[in-house]
């Protein structure tokens, strides 16, 4: 369960980052606006560009704490590198027995 925790509050730390950025987006997006009605010539990109990365980072933050909803919901702990992978290197290195089988020994073995 404590896994679970820290995996949400990770999931709640990005998508604030993703928020906060959008929240750049938004301030160069107002900041193009009000420069275009000023009639500057470089604003239009400055506007378009804010926008762009206020709807990119909000989706992202919507992607990533919807991601950790459904996780706690299901009970599940995604962690970052596969369980399976992780037990079988460590008993390869307690035990020497323990080989991954391949065509090179499938054939010294005949």
């Amino acid at each position: 369960m404590r896994d679970l925790d820290s995996s949400s509050q990770r999931a709640l730390a990005a998508c604030s980052v993703w928020l906060r950025v959008g929240f750049i987006g938004t301030t160069a997006l107002a900041v193009g606006l009000i420069r275009l009605f000023d009639g500057e010539a470089g604003s239009l990109v400055l506007a378009f560009f804010g926008a762009m990365l206020a709807i990119a980072s909000w989706r992202r933050a919507f992607t990533v704490l919807e991601h950790a909803e459904r996780a706690s919901a299901a009970g599940l702990y995604v962690p970052a590198e596969p369980s399976a992978r992780i037990s079988e290197a460590g008993r390869a290195r307690r035990d020497p027995k323990a080989f991954r089988y391949s065509a090179a020994t499938r054939q010294g073995a005949r």
